[in-house]
């Protein structure tokens, strides 16, 4: 015997466009939170890289400073070289190391102190927008001075800076 009511067998077209609505509105929510997610994403790894290249350059140049013979050193004023302060007296060639940056591409440079225009090709790190060695304030010509080396980073195409500095006492290697 038949039953006079019909079992329903599926969704009606009402319930039917209403899951729809709902899971587009679900999944449009879920595209923004994933969206956030991988621009935290790129900003972490673009500063990590920053930092991963700034702090090898900086261990480069501190490597350097500390190897070189303590010698007087008398403040420049200029930024985006180290000069001959890295060059021991009366050097020749290779020995007369420099580091600069090159403001065309951004490039954190080794060289020699006869590299004037710093067009070598020993790149240290990409992204330099600042780089500078100084003396700490406060502080006059001395014996064994300390260098403060600053760096500054910025990916352009996302806009990250990040900003380094290290104090390192000349020829403590020696």
């Amino acid at each position: 015997m038949k039953s006079s009511l019909h079992a329903q067998q599926g969704l009606t077209l009402i319930e039917l466009m209403i899951a729809i609505v709902i899971s587009a509105i679900i999944m449009a929510s879920l595209s923004n939170l994933m969206k956030l997610g991988l621009d935290a994403q790129i900003t972490v790894q673009t500063r990590s890289e920053l930092a991963y290249r700034g702090q090898l350059a900086i261990e480069r140049i501190s490597d350097s400073i500390r190897a070189t013979e303590p010698k007087i050193l008398v403040a420049t004023g200029v930024t985006d070289t180290t000069g001959d302060w890295l060059a021991p007296a009366g050097c020749t060639g290779s020995a007369c190391l420099m580091f600069c940056r090159k403001a065309t591409t951004n490039e954190l440079i080794e060289t020699t102190t006869a590299d004037t225009a710093c067009a070598g090709t020993n790149v240290l790190s990409n992204f330099v927008s600042y780089f500078s060695v100084s003396l700490p304030n406060n502080t006059g010509p001395v014996d064994h001075p300390s260098i403060l080396i600053t760096l500054e980073l910025n990916d352009y195409s996302t806009s990250h800076t990040l900003s380094l500095s290290s104090a390192v006492r000349l020829g403590d290697g020696t």
